[in-house]
């Protein structure tokens, strides 16, 4: 049964959690989200990624509504954090591989998410 308090502590990591599942379902959704050179790039929106990543976002926003501390705390801040400096460092090589290097709102979301989890592990009371 999902505590509320958990979930109000946890909110964060939850929402995160939703955020990822999110780009899993529009990666799932998206036929070729992110379609242009170079090609190893192209493969990151695959369906067994975004199937990955529903998976992690459900694995976090689950952990979320019980007692997050420990180790399942590291595991999300973990996995979280991974994904989202993985889009991060893919939109930006992404944009730099671009005729014109300007970076799109993308990689500028992911940074400012990257940051907010950072911000996050390190200074939240969730311990």
């Amino acid at each position: 049964m999902i505590k509320l308090r958990y979930l109000r502590k946890n909110h964060f990591w939850f929402l995160t959690g939703f955020e990822v599942f999110a780009l899993g379902i529009l990666f799932l959704e998206t036929d070729d989200f992110i379609g242009r050179p170079p090609d190893f790039i192209t493969n990151i929106d695959a369906p067994q990624i975004a199937i990955a990543l529903v998976l992690v976002g459900l694995y976090s926003m689950i952990a979320s509504c019980g007692e997050l501390k420990g180790s399942v705390r590291d595991i999300v801040v973990f996995l979280l954090l991974f994904i989202w400096s993985f889009y991060f460092i893919m939109f930006l090589i992404h944009d730099l591989a671009a005729p014109v290097m300007i970076p799109h709102f993308s990689t500028v979301f992911t940074f400012f998410i990257v940051i907010r989890i950072l911000f996050e592990a390190f200074w939240s009371d969730a311990r």
